[in-house]
């Protein structure tokens, strides 16, 4: 892939796991959204970076988008990839509930470390759209999901996920602003992108969301270069 060589000058790029998923060890808890927003900034913190722009995909995106709404003062522009909006119940179709039904399957019985295994194999297969995983690449996001601080995390993140976030936003949504300019990316033909409505337009000030052409979940590996240059536009 070749990227625009202003790429490479444009700042520093920090790469954080999120608590207890990637190389992160972990923790015994603080898996909501605010506890790992709060990780977010906190790093930044031990850092000595005040202020950043922010790119997070899937469960990424919901730290993003909690942190950009807690301390907008700490975030100059925020690129959602690969998910749902905190405003999606207004408006919102059956498919974003349907589709992800591995969430709520590990909710319940995420303690099976043969169903945790089967099902992130599942969804490296049918959710990208472009390409394919090789043997090798689903080896590295699979052996990660295998450690105990993976599983634990998995089990804490999506019960936390049904019994308390979407409780909570759809309960909340109406007092919700985001103040931070956002660009929200989805693959055409991501699972989720059928059911993700406008409704965004109502509480953000400055908010887009786009389709990515031949492009499912896994919009990094489907579609680098596209990404890329969107990435640089908005952000310069």
């Amino acid at each position: 892939m070749e990227l625009d060589r202003r790429a490479h000058i444009r700042g520093r790029v920090i790469c954080p796991d999120i608590r207890g998923l990637g190389w992160s060890e972990g923790s015994g808890g603080g898996y909501t959204f605010e506890r790992l927003a709060r990780d977010l900034v906190e790093l930044m913190d031990r850092l000595g970076v005040h202020r950043a722009r922010v790119i997070g995909r899937d469960w990424g995106l919901v730290v993003g988008y909690r942190a950009c709404l807690n301390w907008p003062e700490r975030f100059g522009q925020f690129v959602a990839l690969a998910g749902v909006h905190p405003w999606t119940v207004d408006g919102v179709r059956p498919a974003v509930f349907t589709r992800p039904w591995h969430v709520y399957t590990l909710a319940a019985l995420g303690r099976s470390r043969s169903l945790q295994a089967t099902l992130a194999a599942r969804s490296l297969r049918a959710w990208r759209h472009h390409g394919r995983f090789s043997d090798a690449e689903a080896a590295v996001y699979l052996a990660r999901m295998r450690t105990p601080g993976a599983h634990a995390a998995t089990i804490d993140f999506n019960r936390n996920v049904v019994l308390h976030e979407i409780p909570h936003f759809a309960r909340h949504y109406r007092m919700i602003r985001l103040r931070v300019p956002t660009l929200h990316l989805n693959g055409a033909s991501d699972p989720l992108s059928e059911g993700v409505p406008n409704s965004y337009r109502d509480y953000a000030d400055d908010m887009r969301l786009e389709l990515i052409p031949e492009c499912g979940h896994f919009v990094p590996e489907e579609q680098p270069q596209w990404l890329a240059d969107r990435l640089l536009t908005f952000l310069d």
